[in-house]
């Protein structure tokens, strides 16, 4: 109503934004405050005629404030049920109120009242006040936090900028990232103590189906052309998730091109979202992150022994504890993955070895064969027939079991 009666007419200056905040008398009645900030300079008198003449509601405007946030301030006071026009700057405290320093503040003042008062410096923001607000306001990138330190500035609150203006983006952007990690820490244990096989059954009976059975026809029809046996298929499957790593039980998916051989895996992605870890960076340290996977999906893989030492990479398959290399100004140690995580791989070709000068060796190449539950695709999809189908965990869960 207010903006709508300031905005009439063809003046110029219009309403930027407002607040308002109704507050409860001891009788029962009730008022309501409004802090209004115009682009400008208007006068009030036929804003408040209009008001009581169409809607019948008598209203006192006050100048009393110097600037916007002081209204603002006055308005809110510490009410939570206020109402903001959209796109209204963040002008929410920053910082937690310190009551034993106010307290201690008080009996100084009252102690030292004969005396000149001191200059003091103002109190700056702490790394764990600027987290609360970052967490409070759902501040998720560096940009958000720019944005709202620039609308605070502009309403008179320099708190934020002070802050941003004082640290480096690194250290932003790292504090940023660190008080959602430590927001979600909780949650992220809980679901790391479920089991893989819980968390396969939960999408089969909890969650929707993103793609209308799309996906599971498609699979099916994958198999069929294929000559994969299902039952097979999804027993592999099932054993892989449910014991993890161990001689013939990671499943490797073989052949050429489009043959949909990441289309089948794809939705383990979904399904284990950060407890999974995929394709390892093509350097000594890519493997780092490995160690907190409880499923390591190898998509389209080509083993090289910059990857990883060809040893090492039979000791992981075999479900014995290797150790890989981790940087050392990060880590006080390597890596170690010694759990029961489940490993998932495509590829063009089963691995073979190849030394110095390439040199081979049929021997290695029947260790590694023994590594793997191996399930060769053959039928080629040309690009007319290929389609565009969302991975889906709740069709993969029933798929398999």
């Amino acid at each position: 109503m207010l903006e709508r009666e300031f905005n009439r007419g063809k003046s110029v200056v219009k309403v930027s934004h407002w607040a308002c905040c109704k507050e409860e008398h001891s009788d029962g009645g009730h008022h309501y405050h409004c802090s209004v900030k115009l682009n400008g300079l208007k006068k009030w008198v036929k804003v408040k005629e209009s008001i009581q003449s169409i809607y019948g509601i008598s209203v006192n405007f006050s100048d009393k404030h110097d600037y916007y946030l002081s209204a603002y301030r006055y308005v809110t006071k510490q009410d939570e049920n206020v109402v903001l026009s959209e796109g209204h700057p963040n002008l929410a405290d920053s910082q937690s109120p310190v009551t034993k320093k106010s307290i201690q503040a008080n009996k100084r003042k009252s102690v030292e009242r004969s005396q000149e008062p001191k200059a003091k410096r103002k109190l700056r923001l702490s790394n764990q006040d600027t987290a609360k607000f970052i967490r409070a306001h759902k501040i998720h990138s560096y940009t958000e936090l720019l944005s709202v330190a620039d609308q605070r500035q502009q309403e008179g609150l320099d708190d934020i900028s002070s802050f941003v203006f004082n640290r480096t983006e690194k250290f932003l952007r790292e504090l940023i990232t660190k008080t959602w990690d430590m927001a979600g820490a909780q949650d992220k244990i809980e679901r790391q103590k479920t089991d893989r096989l819980d968390i396969l059954i939960k999408f089969k009976y909890q969650e929707p189906c993103v793609c209308n059975g799309e996906w599971l026809t498609c699979a099916k029809e994958v198999m069929d052309l294929n000559n994969i046996d299902v039952a097979e298929f999804r027993s592999a499957i099932l054993e892989n998730i449910r014991l993890g790593r161990a001689k013939f039980r990671n499943i490797f998916i073989v052949g050429p091109t489009n043959t949909a051989k990441t289309f089948i895996l794809k939705p383990l992605s979904v399904i284990y979202n950060e407890r999974i870890f995929e394709n390892p960076a093509n350097h000594k340290y890519g493997w780092v992150g490995a160690e907190k996977a409880s499923v390591i999906m190898l998509q389209d893989f080509r083993w090289h022994k910059d990857l990883i030492m060809w040893k090492d990479f039979l000791l992981l398959l075999e479900g014995e504890k290797v150790r890989l290399p981790a940087p050392r100004n990060i880590y006080k140690d390597d890596i170690c993955i010694c759990g029961d995580v489940s490993i998932f791989a495509t590829g063009k070709c089963e691995i073979k070895y190849s030394g110095n000068y390439n040199t081979v060796d049929e021997r290695e190449d029947e260790m590694m064969k023994s590594r793997w539950k191996i399930f060769k695709f053959k039928h080629q999809f040309s690009e007319e027939v290929q389609k565009n189908v969302k991975p889906c965990g709740h069709c993969f869960a029933n798929f398999v079991l």
